[in-house]
């Protein structure tokens, strides 16, 4: 052996992981710390030297524990334990996003936005002479004023003392460039003038015509928000430390726990499921709650009208033709005051919401462990299902309809599965008297079956009674609520006036990203790795649902996407670490029990 070449390689390995990861931790921990605690209007250097110290000695700390105590472990992880790395650094990915919340608006210039502002007068060669004092041009900066004298004059300006005057028929602008607060408010004493004054903010341009007969007060505010290259820096911080804490755990117990008797016997254990289930569901029916517009006052007002709405026939469409949850309730309603159950409205909306959530996970479970070899992952699968309805609430009421939804789907993806198709035409009875969106149902069980063009083979006559089910009940339904005037959310006309909205409003896509966070772009990087019936899953369900929603309803009540995240998405997720955990077994076919 060339010991000349071998050593040098040798020392990179071992330095490599120490140096790398001491820098990156150091670098991320300085930035949170600094974001959330060390940040003053005016730059402070013993707080930016707190800064750069808490950096430099968590990197050492890092850099000697790794280097002196975990370097061989390490690096056995890094070169044979695929599914451990695929563990520290996808699964941060997958949740960070659902609980990461961005930060308040810098406090600090060194990391607020940069904002232009240039006031022109342009006057007329009728204009009478204009002179003006520098208080009349005004700025606040949340609470700190400037008068013209912080702006830079521009032009054929004549200053005298505090005054700016400018002749007929000359043009001068005052320019101000700096650091942006979170709120800026500019307010300009129009001169008595012939002529125009245009005010340039950033990328925004506003012309006021001058006479003096409109001589007044003009005033123009803006609002920033934060840097999105911070937004970004700071979640990176973030995602570097959980991966990188994530990976010293597993590091350090991952073979402890994996020849533990007790921790597989607790994984296995039913009680743990059923713990986590209930869990779950109370955590996010009370977050839910919460999220009522006016709390639980909201059950015996907004919630209840629309119920009764419904039984009546006097909501609007699309709600009338949802009519399946809304007779449960009601039948749930009836028991308990049969019962004597005090509260029997409250108490019907919310048992009723609970145990529609204990059914979503259960199944959501009985999916995940089918496509899992894993008695680990479908727990992850149902904390990330968890975490993604926790963060649906935008807007909503206690939403029956959506989650008996997710709960079709699932119940449908299951039966497909086990190959019960006649089963998921009988489903679509209840699907399609709960909501008109579970109608690409009978398209999940056509891709499971179709491997030919011959469409009149009897095996797809269960996708044909599936679509008949649906199309019967779907018009039934309208035809015994006729003409039921149709609902426009946010005075939006569905179609492409609402697509536009939807597409263009910001809070769309940061409301999509907290409540799905990367698990999308994962199934698209890792498509190759999902069975070909997903793959023909993703493809029927994904496109439909996505083009469908942004045209007719609001993107950012994001409940509506938890269907495709549900059966979509997290086994996606699944599917990847199952790739990683056993590359060898297949890489394109991961076994799951009943799949064609």
């Amino acid at each position: 052996m060339n010991i000349h070449n071998s050593k040098p390689s040798t020392i990179a390995e071992v330095l490599g992981i120490p140096v790398g990861s001491s820098v990156l931790i150091g670098l991320s921990f300085a930035l949170i710390v600094f974001v959330l605690f060390f940040q003053t209007p005016v730059l402070s250097g013993s707080r930016l030297v707190m800064g750069c110290l808490s950096a430099v000695v968590l990197a050492a700390a890092n850099y000697f524990f790794v280097r002196y105590y975990l370097s061989a472990r390490l690096m056995r992880a890094f070169a044979g334990k695929a599914y451990t790395l695929s563990l520290c650094f996808i699964l941060p990915l997958l949740f960070l996003p659902l609980f990461y919340k961005a930060p308040a608006y810098p406090v600090t210039p060194l990391l607020q936005p940069w904002t232009d502002l240039t006031v022109e007068f342009d006057l007329s060669s009728k204009s009478q002479a204009v002179s003006f004092s520098k208080s009349d041009i005004h700025l606040n900066l949340n609470g700190n004023p400037l008068d013209a004298g912080a702006f830079t004059s521009v032009g054929v300006w004549r200053s005298v003392k505090n005054m700016f005057s400018l002749d007929p028929g000359s043009s001068a602008a005052l320019h101000w460039t700096d650091p942006a607060t979170e709120s800026m408010t500019l307010t300009i004493q129009s001169p008595p003038a012939l002529g125009t004054l245009t005010v340039y903010w950033d990328q925004s341009r506003t012309t006021y015509e001058l006479s003096p007969a409109s001589a007044g007060q003009i005033v123009l505010t803006r609002k920033f928000t934060i840097p999105l290259a911070v937004n970004i820096l700071l979640f990176l911080a973030y995602y570097f430390l959980s991966a990188w804490i994530l990976l010293l755990l597993l590091t350090l117990l991952g073979e402890r726990s994996r020849s533990s008797g007790l921790i597989r016997r607790v994984i296995d254990s039913r009680f743990l499921l059923l713990l986590l289930v209930l869990v779950f569901s109370v955590v996010t029916v009370k977050l839910q709650l919460d999220s009522l517009h006016g709390g639980t006052n909201f059950l015996y007002d907004g919630q209840l009208r629309e119920h009764n709405n419904v039984l009546t026939g006097q909501a609007p469409n699309p709600w009338q033709y949802r009519v399946l949850s809304e007779i449960l309730v009601e039948g749930l309603i009836d028991l308990c005051r049969l019962l004597g159950i005090p509260d029997s409205i409250g108490f019907g909306f919310v048992a009723f919401r609970l145990l529609q959530n204990v059914v979503l996970f259960l199944l959501a479970y009985a999916l995940y462990r089918q496509l899992s070899t894993s008695k680990l992952l479908p727990l992850i699968g149902i904390a990330l299902l968890a975490i993604t309805i926790k963060n649906g609430f935008y807007d909503n009421d206690l939403s029956f309809n959506t989650y008996f939804d997710v709960i079709f789907y699932l119940a449908a993806v299951l039966l497909i599965l086990r190959r019960q198709y006649f089963w998921v035409a009988l489903l679509m009875i209840p699907a399609a008297l709960n909501r008109e969106t579970s109608g690409v149902i009978p398209f999940l069980m056509l891709a499971a079956i179709l491997d030919n063009l011959k469409f009149t083979q009897k095996k797809y006559l269960p996708v044909y009674l599936a679509m008949a089910v649906f199309v019967i009940t779907i018009v039934g339904l309208r035809l015994l609520f006729p003409n039921r005037p149709l609902y426009i959310p946010y005075k939006q006309t569905p179609g492409y006036q609402l697509l536009l909205y939807n597409l263009t409003r910001t809070f769309t896509w940061g409301q999509l990203f907290h409540t799905l966070g990367f698990a999308p772009l994962l199934s698209l990087a890792f498509f190759f790795v999902l069975p070909g019936l997903w793959q023909r899953f993703f493809l029927v369900l994904v496109p439909i649902w996505f083009g469908i929603h942004s045209f007719l309803s609001v993107m950012g009540e994001t409940r509506l996407y938890f269907v495709p995240q549900a059966i979509i998405f997290i086994p996606a997720a699944l599917f990847v670490f199952e790739y990683f955990r056993n590359p060898e077994v297949s890489q394109t076919q991961p076994q799951l029990k009943g799949v064609p």
